[in-house]
């Protein structure tokens, strides 16, 4: 092999060693990769009945405490209404048991005065034995009397705390027929249809905010002392050639063995922590699910 023979091949093998070498080296200013994930609320029914009203479709933007769904509660309402006819008739009997007590404390105080002036005349010979001994049982007989009345309050009291609570059970299942948005979002997932019935705690709808995203990276400990709180990073996705601004939300105070589906920039390392940034999607460019790497500066 002739020299100029060997110094070409001399010079292919060191192009092919300098472009390996390059394709594993990381891009400057790169921290790591993730997917971009978002704030997802699985809006549930809190009461059964039938679905008489679904007011969004997937897609749909949705603000906080906008109306989703209506579900029948007639039976409901029916009940309310049988629990306030019995609440009528409690404070009737209750108006009727202290009357009660008023007779009886009358009669107690009439019982009483009989009592003092046949007592007065027996202790003088004046009052037979049998009249005394009749005054004494109807002093007794009426303390009895007002003793049993005034009893009846107290349970009247506590019926009528009991239908109350199950009134406020009522009334809290009567309201949870009106299914309103937690947050503001967009529906990603649809899960039923009007004229279903809605089982409680039976999924209605998924809802995300998809303006405030938001990717986990993990980092080595050498490497925790670049991010702060605050701080500004930037993250790029396939998607777009255009960085987007984004912010070091959470660095995880505590280490963890790397995620099997991450792969982090000292792979040699077997803690990592974690870093969360969040991003803002203001022009519906990200999605939920993409790939996205997060640079500390874009040299």
């Amino acid at each position: 092999m002739n020299v100029k023979r060997f110094g070409q091949w001399v010079c292919i093998l060191i192009s092919v060693l300098l472009i390996s070498s390059c394709r594993d080296k990381l891009p400057a200013g790169f921290a790591g990769s993730g997917t971009l994930e978002a704030t997802e609320v699985m809006i549930g029914a809190l009461t059964s009945g039938t679905i008489l009203k679904l007011t969004r479709e997937e897609g749909d933007s949705v603000k906080a405490d906008e109306l989703l769904a209506s579900i029948d509660v007639e039976k409901l309402v029916l009940q309310k209404a049988q629990l306030q006819a019995s609440l009528g008739e409690i404070d009737a009997s209750r108006i009727a048991a202290e009357a009660a007590i008023d007779q009886a404390s009358d009669n107690l105080d009439n019982v009483q005065i009989r009592y003092k002036r046949i007592k007065e005349l027996y202790s003088k010979g004046s009052a037979t034995q049998q009249q005394f001994d009749d005054i004494s049982t109807q002093i007794s007989v009426a303390r009895s009397q007002l003793t049993a009345a005034k009893s009846q309050i107290p349970l009247l009291d506590a019926k009528r705390a009991q239908v109350e609570a199950t009134m406020a059970v009522l009334y809290r299942q009567i309201a949870d027929g009106t299914v309103v948005s937690p947050l503001d979002g967009t529906v990603v997932e649809k899960y039923v249809e009007p004229g279903e019935i809605a089982v409680q705690g039976g999924a209605l709808y998924k809802i995300a905010d998809l303006i405030n995203l938001w990717i986990k990276i993990y980092v080595a400990e050498t490497d925790l002392d670049r991010f702060k709180l605050g701080q500004d990073v930037f993250v790029r996705v396939d998607a777009t050639p255009d960085p987007f601004p984004g912010k070091v939300s959470w660095v995880s105070p505590e280490a963890e063995f790397t995620p099997k589906n991450v792969q982090t920039r000292k792979a040699r390392a077997e803690l990592v922590y974690a870093v969360k940034v969040k991003l803002e999607n203001n022009h519906d460019i990200l999605k939920i699910g993409m790939p996205a790497e997060v640079f500390l500066s874009l040299e």
